[in-house]
């Protein structure tokens, strides 16, 4: 819940007034070393603290720790770490000159006194205190800093978005050069009556067909080379690959191995030494072969 201003003064007040005892006392060990000590050697539990050190010392120390605590305290500085260091000096005190003393008053004075350190040890100086003072400094600090992980971290993910846009526009870029890219076929047919079917095949290849021709090679080895004689019988067929941008190769060994001159082919064909190492060729420049 919200303190009001009024709370918050209340506050500053009980630490301040608070540290005023802790400061006198210290300031009076320092200066009235002498008596402080001789009340400490004459508390019934002295034994207690003084076999660590003289009285005399013990009050000295005792007297440096009130008065550095209690200012720590007033100005709400390390807060918990002084009402701790206050505590550990005021608790071992109290029970060594204060309990069977018979006198109460300090006693209780004592008692509220760890009550109250106990306070600003658990919640600390709470308000008007160099604690919060610094606090705010360093949540200043950082607030650019987490501003910049904010900016930063929106960079990266915007980043990342037109990353994958980018890629899912390249996958769509390569899907449609894939599926524009042209394809170039050959057939080697080895016998004349395979020439029909290659032609009939030509014709359903065709660059606007799903297949996207861009050439069709016909490969005539063995036999086949008869089908391309001029008196051959398969003109009709030659002319309608002609038609179907068909490119017509022959294979000059079974040219030779069926005395077949080259005046004696149809207009329009081509003749390779051989047949087969030209299929070869063709495969290595990304034709799709079939073979009859």
């Amino acid at each position: 819940m919200e303190s009001t201003p009024k709370q918050k003064i209340s506050f500053l007040a009980l630490r301040g007034l608070g540290s005023l005892i802790f400061m006198v006392a210290g300031t009076s060990h320092l200066l009235k070393t002498a008596g402080a000590a001789a009340r400490l050697e004459r508390a019934p539990f002295a034994h207690l603290a003084t076999w660590m050190a003289p009285a005399e010392t013990l009050i000295i120390l005792s007297g440096m720790g009130l008065l550095v605590g209690g200012l720590l305290l007033l100005a709400g500085f390390k807060t918990k770490l002084a009402s701790a260091v206050l505590l550990a000096i005021l608790i071992p005190v109290t029970l060594t000159v204060q309990v069977g003393s018979g006198d109460y008053g300090p006693l209780f004075k004592n008692v509220a006194l760890i009550g109250l350190l106990i306070f600003f040890l658990v919640n600390g100086a709470l308000y008007y205190g160099l604690d919060q003072v610094l606090e705010q400094k360093r949540k200043a600090r950082l607030a650019p800093i987490r501003h910049n992980n904010n900016a930063a971290a929106l960079a990266v993910g915007f980043m990342v978005l037109l990353g994958s846009c980018a890629t899912t526009n390249a996958q769509h870029a390569t899907q449609a050069s894939t599926a524009l890219a042209s394809t170039k076929y050959a057939v080697l047919i080895s016998q004349p009556n395979h020439l029909k079917a290659a032609v009939n095949t030509a014709q359903t290849i065709t660059r606007e067909s799903k297949y996207n021709r861009e050439s069709f090679v016909i490969m005539a080895c063995g036999k086949s080379v008869e089908a391309f004689k001029k008196n051959g019988g398969m003109a009709t067929e030659i002319e309608k690959g002609r038609t179907a941008g068909v490119t017509y190769m022959l294979c000059g060994m079974s040219l030779q191995q069926f005395k077949i001159p080259a005046t004696d082919l149809v207009d329009g064909v081509e003749v390779t030494p051989n047949g087969l190492t030209y299929m070869f060729d063709l495969k290595q420049n990304d034709y799709i072969t079939v073979e009859l």
